[in-house]
């Protein structure tokens, strides 16, 4: 099959990693990938890049205003225009027409909303060939958040209430309740569009929201278990410069300042653990630095490398994973797939991932309080299992990438095979 992927960024966060990976796998697989990106990574892949830009009349000094700017102040900055849009829909629409893919692959288009991306190239996608989404998070049946937190507006319709309006994405609350409904057009309009969520608890929300009548596949990511593998943690630590004779804990976020990553609370967490002495590392943008005797801190910056990171992992003798929100973290599966065990917060969908007695520890509330007591009973129970077989054998059970390849190619065929029929897919 040829399959074309969109999405804002090639490699450069989380979910573009993972969109990665996946065009890894097809392209192993023996299918021809093209990628359609805001933010191509300038790298040679066995894949095939375009960049979709129609040329933006805002100025040079405007877009990077809207890639810069703390989230406070993008509403002070020129409207995206319809124009604008309109132009990157022909652009898309020429770009198929072209390429003739046989299904379409959509990702995170989030990262791309200040070039003027919008769900309406999700419709040209649709009407070109057949299409599934991959949800990263739930913007996609929203009114504007990446996720939602304890507001269930999204199932009735989001509206000038909003509660986290000022967060990124940012939105005036008088245009969310237009967005939630233009989404719930999209959706009634093309009912063989297909949801894809790598975690059941978003494919719960996607179904409780306006994905309700459409076809939702669960399809965890995969990872290069070659590469994310257990490696001896001496001789990880020595390779890392890290000299330590107690507990390590490892935290890792592309940003450790963001908010949805859980630094603060993380910070806060660690000032009401019990076991002490401690050696924290962190992987990221930004320095956590808990003020509390007896836990030194290393930092080893922002790294893209998976060799490496994969050597940190494996250092670490427990991964702490404090976001309050998220889905289906990388880091987490990478860790695990180190044989490295973790404690995370109730959220989301990374309780999937994080099982007690196998490979990890849950936190009983989203506090730091609760984060704290699930540092220190894991710091007491790490010595009492085998747990780098345990998480090991979860990984290769669970996270390679031919599972996660061959998923996606039974899906794609099966929605092929719906369109030519011209039946509705559920």
């Amino acid at each position: 099959m040829h399959v074309v992927m969109l999405s804002d960024f090639e490699s450069s966060n989380g979910a573009a990693i993972a969109t990665s990976r996946l065009a890894e796998g097809l392209c192993r697989a023996g299918h021809q990938v093209t990628r359609i990106v805001d933010g191509p990574d300038r790298q040679e892949h066995a894949w095939s890049t375009y960049r979709l830009t129609a040329g933006y009349s805002a100025s040079f000094p405007v877009r990077l205003a809207r890639r810069l700017l703390p989230s406070r102040a993008l509403r002070l900055l020129p409207a995206h225009t319809t124009s604008e849009q309109k132009r990157l829909m022909r652009e898309l629409s020429q770009m198929l027409t072209r390429l003739r893919p046989d299904v379409i692959n959509v990702h995170n288009l989030l990262g791309s909303l200040y070039a003027n991306w919008s769900l309406d190239l999700v419709k040209v996608c649709a009407d070109h060939a057949p299409t599934a989404w991959t949800l990263h998070d739930m913007w996609s049946f929203t009114g504007r958040c990446a996720y939602s937190g304890d507001c269930r507006k999204f199932i009735d319709g989001c509206d000038a209430t909003c509660p986290t309006a000022t967060e990124p994405p940012v939105l005036e609350p008088k245009r969310i309740a237009g967005a939630w409904r233009r989404r719930r057009r999209l959706f009634d309009a093309y009912p063989n569009l297909a949801a894809v969520a790598p975690s059941r608890w978003l494919a719960c929300e996607a179904g409780a929201g306006s994905w309700s009548n459409h076809r939702i596949e669960i399809i965890p990511y995969g990872l290069p278990l070659n590469v994310y593998q257990p490696i001896d943690r001496v001789l990880s630590r020595r390779a890392l410069g890290i000299d330590t004779g107690v507990p390590m804990l490892l935290t890792a976020a592309t940003d450790l300042r963001d908010r949805r990553k859980g630094g603060a609370l993380f910070t806060d967490a660690l000032q009401r653990v019990s076991h002490r002495p401690l050696k924290l590392v962190t992987l990221g943008k930004g320095i956590l630095q808990p003020q509390a005797d007896g836990i030194c801190v290393n930092s080893l910056g922002f790294v893209d490398h998976e060799r490496t990171k994969a050597l940190a992992y494996s250092a670490a003798d427990i991964l702490v994973h404090p976001a309050p929100v998220d889905n289906f973290p990388n880091v987490v599966m990478e860790a695990i797939a180190c044989g490295t065990p973790v404690v995370c917060l109730p959220v989301g969908g990374v309780p999937e991932m994080v099982r007690p007695g196998s490979t990890g520890w849950v936190a009983e509330e989203v506090s730091a309080d609760g984060l704290a007591r699930a540092i220190d009973k894991a710091l007491a129970e790490i010595s009492a299992r085998d747990w780098r077989s345990s998480c090991r054998a979860i990984a290769n059970a669970e996270y390679g990438m031919d599972l996660q390849t061959g998923r996606y190619i039974e899906l794609f065929q099966s929605l092929r095979t719906a369109m030519n029929s011209g039946k509705t897919v559920h």
